[in-house]
């Protein structure tokens, strides 16, 4: 996936999609006997936009600050999956 994707993926507004249309991140299982990158691969393969989400019937804008970078953001994340 190239930058200006995930920069149009980061943009996506909550008024841009209906809640049906968003993957629940809440039924996601991820094999955690995969080394890292397979499990971002296959995270980002199930759920399409990694910025906007559902967890159930609420619409979730992920936004990283901090200083650190998507990727390692991303990584904590999958670590604690």
């Amino acid at each position: 996936m190239t930058a200006e994707e995930y920069r149009k993926m980061l943009n996506t507004d909550f008024s841009d999609v209906e809640l049906e249309e968003l993957t629940d991140i809440s039924g996601i299982q991820i094999d955690r006997g995969l080394p890292l990158e397979e499990r971002k691969q296959q995270y980002l393969k199930k759920v399409g936009n990694p910025y906007l989400v559902r967890v159930g019937n609420m619409k979730v804008k992920v936004r990283f600050t901090g200083g650190i970078s998507f990727n390692e953001a991303f990584e904590n994340m999958l670590l604690s999956v």
